[in-house]
């Protein structure tokens, strides 16, 4: 196995399901050289590898990872997802240059799911990192001219009720306009200095080995779910007309228990064991092999290399 100099960072972009990541993402693969999959899914979460210069030395990957308000999964399964794409990066120690955080102008209150995920956005970066995260307010380009200043106004309660904490802390507001150069420009501001950052998940997933649930991140879930089971078992224990073999496999107590496993789970040891058995099966395969292609490995991203429009 032939290893690399080049030098490489991560952005990740975060946000519900819907709000315009893969967009965001598409429109950063125009003029892309090498297209290749890592599942034959066409599903597979997408990651674009763009050469910021023009010898292919320096390189920064923009990962979609998965949001909440999915149809088909969990929040805990969700959650469990960004951990780990989290403790790779980091165990890779591949450097994480920023975050974009996305949500819809159109989106006209904050519902549920993107409190949620807002709250839990905040729990997993911890204060430091926030210097580090772009706040990208997405579909402008949806919005019609005389709808316009209601858009101005929701964009101004996001940053003078929701989003001030992260920006009182070094966070910027942007607009996402649909484009390659609005994508493009926001990336660069992300990635114009040498500064990365660590998150406060990484920490307590791979410095301190915390199961999911016991970081502060996760531990809202885990009380929810511990909440439910707990008035689960309550109103089963009262249900005088079923026994405890019916009771016991109810589709609602498998899928409670389902959800309370994934709290339980050692992200951290889990994902050192998948480096290395993925390193294991690298070791002989020719070419370069960087560490980026390893996380784009461990995680079954489908992967495309680009290059930046204006090299």
């Amino acid at each position: 196995m032939e290893t690399s100099q080049e030098k490489e960072g991560i952005v990740l972009v975060m946000g519900v399901t819907g709000v315009g990541k893969s967009t965001f993402i598409n429109q950063l693969k125009p003029g892309s050289a090498v297209v290749g999959h890592t599942m034959e899914s066409t599903q597979a979460p997408q990651a674009v590898k763009l050469f910021l210069d023009g010898d292919h030395t320096e390189s920064v990957t923009v990962v979609d990872t998965p949001g909440f308000d999915d149809t088909f999964r969990s929040d805990e399964k969700v959650l469990e997802a960004i951990a780990e794409f989290l403790a790779t990066q980091y165990i890779l120690g591949v450097p994480l240059k920023g975050i974009i955080y996305m949500h819809s102008i159109t989106e006209v209150r904050m519902k549920g799911s993107s409190l949620k995920f807002l709250n839990m956005f905040q729990s997993l970066c911890g204060d430091e990192a926030m210097k580090k995260v772009s706040l990208v307010t997405t579909h402008w380009d949806a919005i019609k001219p005389e709808d316009m200043r209601n858009a101005l106004l929701r964009e101004q309660e996001l940053i003078n009720r929701w989003w001030a904490p992260m920006l009182e802390k070094g966070s910027v507001p942007t607009r996402y306009h649909g484009s390659y150069e609005s994508a493009e420009a926001i990336l660069l501001e992300l990635t114009q200095d040498e500064e990365s950052i660590v998150l406060d998940v990484q920490r307590e997933l791979v410095d301190y080995n915390k199961k999911l649930g016991e970081t502060r991140a996760g531990l809202p879930f885990k009380q929810t779910v511990d909440e439910e089971i707990a008035k689960f078992m309550s109103s089963a224990a009262k249900s005088d007309d079923q026994d405890n073999d019916t009771v016991q496999g109810t589709p609602q107590d498998d899928k409670l228990e389902e959800r309370q496993e994934r709290l339980k789970a050692n992200i951290g040891e889990r994902v050192k064991m998948r480096i290395a058995r993925i390193r294991e099966e690298l070791k002989n395969s020719p070419g370069v092999v960087t560490e980026v292609k390893i996380f784009v490995k461990v995680l079954n991203l489908a992967l495309t290399i680009a290059s930046l429009a204006t090299m």
